[in-house]
């Protein structure tokens, strides 16, 4: 009675395995022929989502090792290290002019886009706004550039390149492209497909990740 009472306040669930314990325990059930044979083929549950987690895990370290360089540099790191080298040659060219390769990013942005309002023209050139202020204010007085104020809202500028800053990327442009190219020599036009076939997906990936927040050009 004791017993019928405890199991009458438990779960549902309990009583079935009662039931079901004692009776497997009071007539066993007969084995099946090939029953071991059957349960040997069939996966075990346990063991089936440990060989996927398995599987994911080794995937997911293959993938990691695979953004690494035989040095042990990141994508990320290899692509600083490039734009490093690219800025530094650049900067020869530039220096003929007195042109910092920061003024150059803002006249290059300029001379593709147009006029921009300032902020815009930051984050496409991806320099601070604040930043630009000091930048701005230097190649507006060469004749560069001019900042015209928004009619909208007088406390904003729109900027925009000058003639004789285009005159200017105009004539830098043919050397330092020609830079640029130099920079490929030896590489095969296959190569290269790939290579910008790559490029772009991690743009895309990494664009995706931002939610919006990045500013490309």
């Amino acid at each position: 009675m004791i017993f019928v009472k405890r199991m009458a306040n438990a779960p549902v669930r309990c009583c079935f395995c009662f039931v079901f314990l004692h009776y497997s325990a009071a007539y066993p059930v007969a084995p099946v022929e090939g029953m071991s044979e059957m349960r040997r083929s069939v996966p075990n549950a346990t063991e089936t989502t440990s060989q996927t987690t398995a599987s994911a895990r080794a995937a997911s370290v293959k993938q990691a090792l695979e953004a690494f360089d035989d040095r042990g540099r990141t994508v990320a790191w290899m692509a600083r290290t490039v734009h490093r080298l690219y800025d530094a040659q650049a900067q020869k060219i530039l220096d003929r002019e007195a042109i910092s390769i920061a003024h150059w990013y803002y006249l290059r942005v300029l001379a593709e886009r147009g006029k921009l309002n300032q902020l815009e023209l930051s984050k496409r050139v991806g320099i601070a706004s604040t930043t630009a202020v000091p930048a701005l204010d230097n190649m507006e007085k060469r004749g560069l550039l001019k900042r015209i104020r928004d009619p909208k809202d007088r406390r904003k500028y729109y900027v925009c390149i000058t003639d004789s800053g285009r005159e200017l990327v105009d004539k830098l442009m043919p050397e330092l492209t020609g830079m640029v190219a130099a920079s490929i020599d030896g590489i095969l036009s296959d190569e290269m497909r790939i290579f910008w076939k790559v490029m772009h997906k991690i743009e895309q990936n990494l664009s995706e990740t931002s939610h919006g927040n990045a500013t490309l050009d």
